[in-house]
C-alpha cells in the first residue's frame, strides 16, 4: 500500500451548490443505497469530494471507476479505482453516483452496459449553470457587478455557517448594490466575454469588481476541462439576442477544448517527482498557482488587458482584487523561494493595473493560515471567518472608491 497511487485531490473546499445537491439526494434516495456497495465513476476531484460527503453521512462500502485505464488500480485515499467492468459484474449490488461534470456522456454509457437511471445510478444535478444563467439575465440594476471564481463561491468542508463570500459581500454592500457573476475554475476570457456580453444584453453597470487570481495566469487553463464551462458558455449565447462575434467563438473555443481533454494535468502518482518527499502534491499546485513566470502572452494575461480596456472604453470603473494566499502554509513546503516567486507574479499584476489607472485591493498576505478552509490548504477558499474579514474589507475598499 505505501507504493500505491493515489489520484485523491487535497479537498478542503466545497461548491455550495454541489454540497446541497448530495444533501438533497441522500435524503430522498437511501433507500437506493441500503445495503449497496456504492462506487463512484469519476477519479477526480468531484469524485474525492463525494467520498467525503459519502464518508460524512456513514458510508464506507466506496469504490471508484474510471474511463481513464492509467488511474484503474490506483486509489482516491482508502478507496481502490476499479475497473468498469467489475462494476459491471456486481450489477444488483452496486450503485453507481457520476462525479463527472456534465456527466451526459456517461449516463449515456451505462444504460448501454445495462444500468437504469435512477436506480442502479445517479447523475446528481446542482443545477450550477442554471443558477448563473438566472443571475446573468436578471434585469434589476444593481450598482456594480462582482465577478470570480470558486474563492467567491465556495466554502470550506468544515464550515457550520453557510453564507460564502459573494453572499456576504452582496448582504454587507446593501440591497440591490452588487450582482455576483462568479463560478469555480473561471479565467479571465470566459470573465471578459460573460461581461460584455451582459453590458450588450443585460444592462451596462457603472462599476465592476474582478477577482484576479493568480492560478488563472499561469497558463494552464487551458488545458483543464473543468476550467472550460462550455456548457455555460452555450447555454449564455443561446439567452442572448446580440450575440457578439467573440461569444460565438468561445462557444466554440470551450466545446472543443472540453471535447479533446486528453489528459489529467494533475496527478498525485508521477514517479517523476516522487523524491519531492511529503507535500509533494501540494507542492507541485502551489508551484503551478503561485510561482511560474508569468508569460505576457498567455490567453488570460491577453484578455485582463482586453477587460481592463473594455472597461476604460465604456466608462466603467474597474476595481481588481487579489485574494488572499495561504503563504504560510505555502513557505513551509518552499521556504523563502515560495514569497520570492510570488511577489514577482503579483508586481506583474500591480504594474499592469498602474499603467492602466486601475485601483487594486490586494490581500495576498492579508489573512494567516486559520483563516483559510484549512491551515495545510491550497485552496483560496477562505472559511468562515476568513470570509467575513475579506469581505468586510472590499466592501469598505468599494464604499471608499464610490462604487456602492
Amino acid at each position: 500500500m505505501e507504493n500505491r497511487k493515489n489520484f485523491a485531490w487535497p479537498v478542503t473546499t466545497v461548491c455550495k451548490y454541489d454540497l446541497k445537491a448530495f444533501e438533497d439526494f441522500i435524503h430522498d434516495k437511501s433507500l437506493f443505497l441500503s445495503g449497496k456497495k456504492i462506487a463512484v465513476f469519476g477519479a477526480g476531484i468531484r469524485g474525492t469530494q463525494y467520498s467525503l460527503f459519502l464518508k460524512r453521512f456513514g458510508y464506507r462500502d466506496i469504490v471508484f471507476t474510471d474511463n481513464n485505464m492509467k488511474k484503474v488500480g490506483g486509489y482516491i485515499n482508502e478507496f481502490p479505482i476499479v475497473p468498469l467492468n467489475q462494476i459491471v459484474d456486481e450489477k444488483g449490488q452496486v450503485v453507481i453516483l457520476i462525479s463527472v461534470e456534465n456527466g451526459t456522456d456517461i449516463c449515456q454509457q451505462l444504460k448501454k452496459l445495462g444500468f437504469e437511471e435512477d436506480r442502479e445510478f445517479f447523475y446528481i444535478e446542482n443545477h450550477l449553470y442554471d443558477e448563473y444563467v438566472k443571475r446573468f439575465m436578471d434585469r434589476r440594476k444593481t450598482q456594480a457587478i462582482l465577478m470570480g471564481d470558486c474563492g467567491i463561491t465556495d466554502l470550506a468542508v468544515k464550515d457550520e455557517d453557510r453564507e460564502n463570500l459573494g453572499e456576504m459581500i452582496t448582504r454587507d454592500s446593501g440591497e440591490n448594490a452588487v450582482k455576483v457573476l462568479a463560478i469555480h475554475a473561471m479565467g479571465m476570457r470566459a470573465y471578459y466575454t460573460i461581461f460584455k456580453s451582459h453590458c450588450e444584453n443585460i444592462y451596462k453597470p457603472r462599476n465592476v469588481i474582478l477577482m484576479t487570481n493568480m492560478e488563472v495566469f499561469t497558463g494552464k487553463q487551458h488545458l483543464l476541462p473543468r476550467s472550460q464551462h462550455a456548457a455555460l458558455i452555450k447555454k449564455i449565447c443561446d439567452c442572448v439576442q446580440n450575440r457578439n462575434a467573440e461569444l460565438e467563438e468561445y462557444v466554440k473555443v470551450t466545446n472543443e477544448r472540453f471535447t479533446n481533454f486528453k489528459n489529467d494535468y494533475f496527478t498525485s502518482s508521477d514517479n517523476a517527482l516522487k523524491d519531492m518527499g511529503k507535500g509533494t502534491n501540494e507542492k507541485i499546485i502551489i508551484k503551478m498557482n503561485y510561482m511560474f513566470r508569468m508569460d505576457m502572452d498567455n490567453e488570460c494575461m491577453i484578455y485582463l488587458k482586453k477587460f481592463i480596456q473594455y472597461c476604460k472604453a465604456q466608462d466603467i470603473k474597474l476595481l481588481l482584487f487579489i485574494p488572499p494566499a495561504n503563504y504560510e502554509y505555502a513557505e513551509k513546503l518552499w521556504g523563502d523561494l515560495f514569497r520570492e516567486k510570488y511577489d514577482r507574479n503579483v508586481k506583474v499584476l500591480l504594474d499592469i493595473a498602474k499603467e492602466n489607472g486601475v485601483p487594486v485591493k490586494d490581500f495576498s498576505y492579508r489573512l494567516l493560515a486559520e483563516k483559510f478552509a484549512d491551515i495545510c490548504t491550497i485552496d483560496e477558499t477562505l472559511n468562515q471567518d476568513g470570509r467575513k474579514i475579506i469581505a468586510r474589507e472590499l466592501v469598505e475598499e468599494m464604499r471608499k472608491d464610490g462604487m456602492i
